[in-house]
């Protein structure tokens, strides 16, 4: 638990700096384009940004709710790998990164897909771990400081070490797929280093708009907008034959209908 807690105050410490806080601002355009044609009654979002109201500014969806496993911002506290929500409840899931901070996070898409409706939408965020920039660093400082913990002899054990990491979007859309998830649309952001400087960072704002031209792929995060599909089974029916019905025409008689025919009706 001390380990999630940790990778999620890293995590969370990137929106911080400069990189971050433009990060933002291009998220809150990008879902409120997203959420601009989707319409409900329930949006849940968890994450690192659960508590952020801007998301739900301009949304169509009738009320919002987050969570995380703290109380910062948060209407419910809980954990992404159980989600205290009855199945078929939510039509909107806001994510941001619950795949980095947790150590199961194919479970965390299972609950995800367990409290949507159907043909319900998830908005994920993560970390693109292809990314230039400097947003790995805050993860990097994480895992230094998880194998320090480890050397001291803290209960922290190697197989979830291991499983914290960020996920490559290829993965993360082959997981949806599995789900029944259909990729509606996937947006890279995030193309300045992460700078204190605040003059070279603004003079680095060129970085944007041919990042996403001509190195989309190397954006600090990924954006996934993902539809949840069921697949309806019919009841089995019987197909009724249509019955044969003799028409009017030549009919082929057998020997004996043919004797039968001449003896008694040839006059």
């Amino acid at each position: 638990m001390n380990t999630n807690k940790n990778r999620v105050k890293n995590c969370a410490m990137w929106y911080q700096g400069l990189a971050g806080q433009q990060a933002l601002v291009t998220l809150d355009a990008i879902i409120s384009d997203y959420l601009s044609e989707i319409f409900g009654y329930y949006c849940l979002n968890l994450g690192i940004l659960g508590g952020r109201k801007e998301f739900l500014k301009n949304s169509r969806v009738s009320a919002g709710f987050s969570l995380s496993c703290d109380t910062t911002n948060n209407d419910l506290i809980a954990i992404p790998e159980q989600l205290p929500i009855a199945t078929d409840e939510v039509d909107l899931v806001i994510a941001s990164h619950v795949l980095e901070c947790s150590h199961n996070p194919h479970q965390v898409l299972r609950e995800i897909d367990r409290v949507l409706v159907p043909e319900g939408h998830c908005i994920l965020i993560g970390f693109n771990p292809y990314a230039l920039t400097g947003a790995k660093r805050s993860l990097k400082l994480l895992r230094k400081k998880n194998k320090d913990a480890q050397q001291t002899k803290k209960n922290y054990p190697p197989s979830k070490l291991k499983q914290y990491r960020t996920r490559s979007l290829s993965h993360v859309r082959d997981w949806f797929s599995l789900l029944g998830f259909e990729t509606l649309e996937v947006n890279y952001l995030g193309f300045r280093p992460n700078i204190k400087n605040k003059k070279l960072f603004t003079g680095s704002a060129w970085l944007e708009k041919w990042g996403k031209k001509l190195w989309p792929i190397l954006g600090s995060l990924y954006i996934i907008h993902a539809k949840k599909h069921v697949v309806a089974i019919r009841p089995h029916k019987k197909v009724w034959e249509t019955p044969f019905v003799l028409t009017g025409g030549k009919v082929a008689l057998n020997r004996t209908a043919q004797r039968v025919r001449r003896t008694h009706f040839q006059n």
